[in-house]
């Protein structure tokens, strides 16, 4: 079966050590190889990306290894890619047209 690990317990997602295509079913692992989850992808996530692990709210804050590292800006359901077509970092202000042509080179599909 596919994984991602979470690198973190209060982590809200999983990062993708494969790639996985749309209803693929990824354990989820923890730092210590314990699979301690299964989610199903509701879109294509390519390695290395982030997987939603519970449904995520419109301005909550995507936490990873333990640490903020954006936040969402709309609702993100469990399953879903967290990137940069439904969040945005605190610390760096990344212009529409570069967020535009990276889901475009990544083909991210948007809801």
């Amino acid at each position: 079966m596919k994984k991602a690990i979470q690198l973190d317990p209060v982590d809200n997602v999983a990062t993708l050590l494969v790639d996985a295509v749309k209803g693929d079913e990824i354990e989820i692992i923890s730092t210590n190889n314990q699979v301690i989850d299964v989610v199903t992808c509701l879109q294509g996530i390519t390695f290395g990306n982030k997987v939603a692990l519970t449904d995520i709210a419109d301005q909550q804050l995507i936490t990873k290894a333990g640490y903020p590292v954006g936040v969402a800006i709309m609702a993100i359901p469990r399953g879903e890619l967290a990137h940069v077509q439904n969040v945005r970092s605190q610390r760096l202000d990344i212009p529409d047209n570069i967020i535009e042509e990276i889901i475009k080179q990544m083909r991210i599909e948007q809801a």
